[in-house]
Formats: C-alpha cells, sequence, structure tokens
C-alpha cells in the first residue's frame, strides 16, 4: 500500500492538495482512500460529499473518511478502554464524564495510527492520502510509534510484575480497580500494532512525506522546522507543494508589492530546499472547492504524471563505518550545533532536536560501543563509536 502524507503549517491549502491528489491517484486506477486525520475536519467539505468514520465512495475507484475518536476507540481500545472507563468511575466520575475526559489531547493522533494499521491490513486499498493536521499535531503523529516503542522496551515489563504483585497482597484492599492480564494483553496488541504501522510509515518505497508551503517568510520557517524534525525520526521528504503563487500577470496597482514579495520567497524556498523537487500552484481566482476545481489544481500540480509515483529519496538516517569505525549519520538541516542534544543510555541514543526527542535503539552490529564522538556539519549530525578493532586496523582502514 503507497502512502502520502501532506503536511505543513495551518492554512496553506493541505486539503486542497490532498484531495486533489487522491482525485488523481484514482482517475489512474488506484484504489485510493483519502483520510483526515485533522480534528477541524474539512475533507468533506472541499470534496462536496459528507464523510465518517468508515470509508464513503466519493467517485470509482475514491473514497473518502474522516477519522472519528469515539468510534475507533471503541473499535481498537477495547479493554484499554474499559479500563481506564472504571478507574475513572472507581474516582467518582461520573460515566458520562469518564467517556469524555478518556478523549485525552492527542488521541485523533493515536486513533489514526490504529486506522492506518487497519487500511494497511485489510488490503482494500494500494494507496491511502493523509490530509493530516497541522505541523506540531503531525509531527506528535509520526513519532508517536518511537515514543510507545521505548516505553513497552523500558517500562511496560516492570509495571506488569508490579501489579501482579500488588494484586496479590494489596489489590482486595484497594478501592482503585487494578488492570487485568486481559488489560496487559490488549497493551502488548496495540503494541504490536504501532510496531507495524511504525515500520510502514519510515519506509521510504511506501511512505513519503509531501510539505505544502505558501511563499511566505513565516511559512517557509515553520517548514524549515517541520523538514529537520521529520528527518530526525527518519521519515523520507520527497516533494516541496508550492501553493498559491500569483501569477506573473499580477504585477501591477495592488498586487505589485505582493508579487515581489513572493518572488524573493520563492528564490529562497529554491536556496533553502534545492535538493528537493518542488511543484508551484497557482493562487487561482476563485474559491478551491469542489471536484471540478480540485481536478483544475491536480492538473496543474502534476500535469499529466501519476501524482502518487515514488520520488527518489535519501535515507534521513544511515548506519556506516568510517575509518574503522561504526558511525551513524543522521540528516538534520537547518540545524546548529547549540540545538541538538545527544546521550547515551545502555544500547539506546537519545537524540533531542528543539522541542522534539527521539529514542534509537541501537543495531545489534552497535550493541555494547559506547559513543566516542558527535559532530554537526552542513546539514549531517554524525555520531561515532569506539572500534573493537586494534589500533593497527583501525590506522590502515583511515
Amino acid at each position: 500500500m503507497r502512502v502520502v502524507i501532506y503536511t505543513g503549517k495551518g492554512g496553506v491549502g493541505k486539503t486542497s492538495v490532498a484531495a486533489a491528489t487522491a482525485l488523481g491517484a484514482a482517475d489512474r486506477g488506484h484504489t485510493t482512500l483519502v483520510i483526515s486525520t485533522d480534528n477541524a475536519h474539512s475533507l468533506g467539505d472541499s470534496l462536496g460529499v459528507p464523510l465518517g468514520p468508515d470509508p464513503t465512495l466519493v467517485r470509482p475507484n475514491l473514497y473518502g473518511l474522516e477519522v472519528d475518536v469515539l468510534t475507533e476507540l471503541e473499535r481498537n481500545w477495547g479493554e484499554v478502554h474499559r479500563y481506564l472507563l472504571a478507574l475513572l468511575a472507581s474516582q467518582g466520575v461520573a460515566e458520562i464524564t469518564a467517556e469524555e475526559v478518556v478523549i485525552l489531547p492527542g488521541m485523533e493522533l493515536i486513533t489514526a495510527l490504529l486506522l492506518l494499521d487497519q487500511v494497511d491490513h485489510d488490503g482494500r486499498f494500494d494507496t491511502v492520502v493523509l490530509d493530516t493536521a497541522p505541523t506540531a499535531d503531525t509531527l506528535r503523529l509520526l513519532s508517536f510509534p518511537n515514543a510507545v516503542e521505548w516505553y513497552f522496551d523500558h517500562l511496560f515489563g516492570l509495571q506488569r510484575r508490579i501489579v501482579r504483585v500488588a494484586r496479590a497482597t494489596v489489590g482486595h484492599a484497594m478501592k482503585t480497580p487494578l488492570p487485568s492480564d486481559q488489560f496487559f494483553a490488549s497493551l502488548e496488541r496495540l503494541h504490536a500494532r504501532f510496531q507495524r504501522v511504525r515500520t510502514l510509515l519510515t519506509d521510504p518505497r511506501r511512505t513519503t512525506v509531501r510539505l505544502v508551503v505558501n511563499p511566505e517568510k513565516m511559512v517557509i520557517a515553520e517548514t524549515q522546522r517541520a523538514f529537520t524534525y521529520l528527518c530526525l525520526f527518519g521519515f523520507a521528504v520527497e516533494l516541496l507543494v508550492v501553493n498559491r503563487v500569483f501569477p506573473t500577470a499580477a504585477t501591477s496597482g495592488y498586487f505589485t508589492k505582493v508579487r515581489a514579495e513572493q518572488e524573493a520567497n520563492l528564490a529562497s524556498l529554491t536556496e533553502l530546499f534545492g535538493e528537493i523537487p518542488q511543484l508551484p500552484v497557482p493562487r487561482y481566482p476563485h474559491e478551491v472547492v469542489g471536484i471540478p476545481a480540485l481536478e483544475q489544481l491536480g492538473r496543474d500540480l502534476f500535469g499529466s504524471s501519476d501524482p502518487v509515483t515514488v520520488r527518489p529519496t535519501s535515507s534521513p538516517v544511515r548506519f556506516v563505518e568510517r575509518g574503522g569505525h561504526p558511525c551513524i549519520e543522521l540528516a538534520l538541516p537547518y540545524t546548529g550545533p547549540d540545538q541538538v542534544e545527544l546521550s547515551q543510555r545502555g544500547d539506546t541514543l537519545f537524540l533531542t532536536v528543539g522541542p522534539y526527542r527521539r529514542s534509537l535503539v541501537l543495531p545489534y552490529a552497535f550493541t555494547g560501543r559506547k559513543v566516542e564522538s558527535a559532530n554537526l556539519a552542513n546539514g549531517t549530525f554524525t555520531i561515532r563509536f569506539a572500534s573493537r578493532r586494534s589500533p593497527q586496523e583501525v590506522a590502515r582502514a583511515a
């Protein structure tokens, strides 16, 4: 299954571009599902078709879906959901309020990941286009499987043992219910699903990210940060969609200054993202709503090419050997040395860039080795590990 993820600052036109991509893919014979993960859904409004939590036929080969948290919670969380409700009820929270409390911030993102895993497992669609929330929420969505992996590697087993001891000793005297074995089994099943979706999302042959940007300074700055954080978590960025570009004819009167500013910002985009293909979309004299307008956007964006073709990308994370030392090379564009923090605990690296932190479990060939040095140069963060070779072998390799 091919997955195309559109992300960018709020208001740049992600929904229109995602819908146009999905329409173009369906017209070329791909059985396509376009999914909105933004809780302020506008995908149905864009397509002119009411959408809900189940795939709705929009036109031949094209289905649309807007993630509904309550529906996905009931479908996917089972024992976990029931335990949380029982826990809140034991603290005097009424059932209706408990239902509301369980809808925690970010739950839309978690349920979207589980939905994506289910769609991949069902095999009904060969193409999925994700219309995501604004950049920060999308980064939380894509980084969540990494956080889950760290929790299960370091805390899950310990917590399960503690609960078993508590159940056998003080459990009968506690008013607060302890998690059951079924609860932990449900968590393990969820863990397996998050592992699968993590594999799907970080496979550049199947999943790629496309950044939607307007030629405006603030939007470009946020897009730079998003690009850095996507590289941090190992996601392949294949395309930059430059939306709402004023035509060259708009060079007189009111639009003279606007067009001049856009020209300067377009030049900046080329300088900053020169290695990533850029596809411009004009600013239309009408609102891009409804299938005819979206089809025009798709033609202007992709021409006669398949809109979901995988474009060549380089992996943001590489495991290599330099001078006899195993190294990790991580793309971190637009980042200064003072913005990166690195620590090691056992066979896990913790890398922090800005507000985002990634845990990276070392592959087998790197286990048991300590970090010797780390260097950031030309947008690449290189982590060098101690070598097990003799000094003579290292010198010859260098």
